[in-house]
């Protein structure tokens, strides 16, 4: 069964994945059909926020107790690790979009986005190695006594 930091660790990979899809179908929905742009009108900089704060602030928030609460498990660790890898591919598959939207005008964050996300996966991708790396040489250690 799992414990309180695995379960943690899954919901945080969830809200990585929930971001990155959400994120994709965003600017999709901004770049329109054709690439004619979204039908109705929109504010991209606080519909963006909303995707923003709900699914990737409480990962990332999330990922500093996981370590807390996982109590040295490795798969705690690697889910963690594997949310960080998640969100940097993903940005960077979000960052091939942006040029493709033409009809909107972006705010300058909303088209380095992708780019301040990907520093959020590399602090997902560390905090994931550091709890990893702690699980390993504590069981190495326990090993040689």
């Amino acid at each position: 069964m799992f414990k309180a930091g695995e379960w943690l660790s899954i919901a945080i990979l969830g809200l990585v994945l929930l971001f990155i899809f959400t994120s994709i179908g965003f600017f999709n929905f901004l770049i329109g059909p054709n690439g004619s742009g979204p039908t109705t009108t929109v504010e991209p900089s606080s519909a963006y926020f909303q995707v923003i704060f709900i699914s990737l602030a409480p990962a990332v928030g999330l990922s500093f107790f996981s370590r807390v609460l996982s109590e040295g498990s490795k798969l705690s660790s690697i889910l963690v690790l594997a949310s960080g890898i998640c969100l940097i591919f993903g940005m960077f598959y979000v960052s091939t979009l942006i040029p493709m939207i033409t009809t909107v005008d972006l705010p300058w964050w909303l088209i380095n986005s992708p780019w301040i996300f990907v520093a959020f996966g590399i602090l997902l991708l560390a905090i994931g190695y550091l709890g990893y790396r702690h699980v390993t040489l504590r069981s190495q250690r326990d090993r040689d006594r």
